[in-house]
Order: structure tokens, then C-alpha cells, then sequence
């Protein structure tokens, strides 16, 4: 018998070798989660789990609650990192290559970067993150990821 082959040479699914997972403690982060360690595992790529610490909200609460900023930076960097080693062990059963990012700044603006940075062919974002959508089911940075990225974007709802 013929061996099916799945992928078309030159493909996205057969073409990925590095896979970006943007997370940021959402429902849909975690549903994009399930869907980039599938693709990750089927195309034996490795995966880079980014979480964004969005500096420009974490000023605007410091300067709206009279609070110190660098305490609530480090809260939040606390948390993320808390939440890169979560979703790091609940991809544990798919035995990944995974490399952790933890960054600074506006979420989508340094998603973009880091993956055109990386080379990755592939990045995963939930279509509503934390801060919820705008517009047609689709949050502000997964829509900025999507018009900004060099790679193709899977967004998942």
C-alpha cells in the first residue's frame, strides 16, 4: 500500500520547524495552547511560549491607584512566570523541544518582534485574550498580531 503523505512539501504544517505560542492567562490563551502543541508535535518543531508583560497597562494602573510601579512590574512579572511554567508543564505529555520567553511592553508589538527575531513560521495567539475582543470575535493584539506578523498567524477561538 501507498504511504498517505499529509502535507505537500512546502506547506505551512510541513514547512514548520519553529512554532510561537503567545499566552497571557486567558481562555483562549489556553485553547491556543492545546492547538500549538498539537501542530508543534505533529511537525516536530519547537515551541516558544511568549507572555508579554503589557508595561503600558501596569503604568496606567500605577498612575491611576497611586501605587509604585516597580512593585507592580514585579508582580506581574511574578505571574507570568508563573503562568510560562504552567502551561510549559501542561504540554508535558506532548514531549516538546519548549523554549520560554518572558518580555516587556505592548503584547502584540513585542510578539511580532520577537517572532520575526526568532524566525518562527508559525505563531498562535487566542482570538480574545485577558482584556476581552472589540470587534467580530477578535481581540485588539491577536488582530495586530495577525496584520503585523511576517509569519502566518493560526488564531484560535
Amino acid at each position: 500500500m501507498e504511504d498517505i503523505r499529509f502535507c505537500t512539501p512546502g506547506h505551512i504544517f510541513c514547512s514548520a520547524n519553529k512554532v510561537m505560542l503567545a499566552i497571557d492567562g486567558s481562555e483562549g490563551s489556553a485553547r491556543a495552547a492545546t492547538a500549538a502543541f498539537e501542530v508543534a508535535e505533529m511537525t516536530n518543531s519547537k515551541l516558544y511560549i511568549i507572555h508579554v508583560i503589557p508595561t503600558p497597562v501596569a503604568k496606567q494602573f500605577a498612575l491611576m491607584s497611586d501605587s509604585n510601579l516597580e512593585d507592580i512590574l514585579h508582580r506581574y512579572e511574578e505571574q507570568g512566570k508563573k503562568l510560562l511554567e504552567g502551561t510549559k508543564k501542561s504540554a508535558d505529555e506532548y514531549n516538546l523541544d519548549i523554549e520560554l520567553i518572558l518580555d516587556k511592553g505592548s503584547p502584540s508589538e513585542r510578539i511580532i518582534f520577537r517572532a520575526k527575531e526568532l524566525g518562527v513560521d508559525l505563531v498562535v495567539i487566542g482570538s480574545k485574550g485577558a482584556t476581552g475582543s472589540t470587534r467580530a470575535g477578535v481581540g485588539s493584539s491577536a488582530e495586530r498580531v495577525v496584520i503585523g506578523s511576517e509569519s502566518p498567524v493560526l488564531v484560535v477561538k
